[in-house]
């Protein structure tokens, strides 16, 4: 059995945590493979127990009809917020009634780079970051006002983030913007996140153990990531000081 302290471990160091390959269905705790894009949102093929069916069928007539009517906020996950795990974690309290479609787009003039912050749990998240030239492929969740505020209300808007409109690629032609994006107010390390398929980008990739190995040279420190991580995740109090200091270190 693992124990509590290696949990938290393997959970900070697995940010931005595994995603399907392609466009997905997250509905009421369940996570399903979106087959076709055409047409209207509910009439998108869906994959479940061994069948394809309409989104309509899946989610049922009503839900898919707010979809239809544009009763959603398209937001790119620039980091973890397309991940089923972080998903299930985020809505918990909802995961009976839930309906989140996942699409893949892409973002021109931007990358996805390492934040210079550290989250509650550890990990160094991700930051939309501009780069002229330069595309990134990213996912985009489709967000119903109420899934909305609560996603927002768990990035810290104004004090670690701010939501900036952004212009996407690739999308289904049933989806429509504005679309945003989470933009970390103080900055980010200059290394993009490997997890994130970019071209023509001029910056270095890494993944979440070289971010903290960022993160503890931008803090002066010697000391080794996996005994960094433990004593982040082991102290609540160390995690916030670590944060507010890596975020002044710009």
């Amino acid at each position: 059995m693992i124990d509590p302290l290696h949990l938290k471990m393997q959970w900070a160091l697995s940010y931005p945590f595994t995603r399907p390959e392609g466009d997905f269905l997250f509905v009421d705790g369940r996570t399903l493979d979106i087959r076709s894009t055409k047409g209207k949102i509910s009439g998108w093929q869906v994959a479940e127990g061994g069948h394809v069916r309409s989104l309509a069928d899946v989610v049922g007539a009503e839900r898919a009809a707010r979809l239809d009517e544009g009763a959603y906020h398209p937001v790119v996950a620039v980091g973890s917020n397309a991940a089923p795990v972080q998903l299930q974690r985020k809505f918990a309290a909802h995961i009976d009634d839930v309906v989140i479609p996942v699409i893949a787009v892409r973002l021109p003039g931007h990358v996805i780079a390492w934040a210079n912050r550290i989250a509650v749990y550890g990990s160094v998240p991700a930051t939309l970051a501009s780069e002229p030239g330069a595309s990134v492929s990213a996912w985009a969740t489709l967000l119903s006002p109420r899934d909305y505020a609560l996603m927002n209300a768990t990035e810290d808007l104004g004090v670690v983030y701010e939501a900036v409109p952004v212009t996407v690629e690739g999308a289904p032609e049933a989806v429509h913007g504005p679309f945003e994006a989470y933009r970390c107010m103080t900055g980010h390390m200059g290394v993009r996140v490997s997890a994130f398929s970019a071209v023509n980008s001029n910056l270095p990739q890494g993944n979440q153990w070289t971010a903290q190995e960022l993160a503890i040279a931008r803090l002066g420190l010697e000391t080794p990531v996996d005994r960094f991580v433990a004593e982040t995740v082991s102290d609540a109090g160390l995690a916030a000081e670590r944060d507010r200091a890596l975020s002044r270190a710009g």
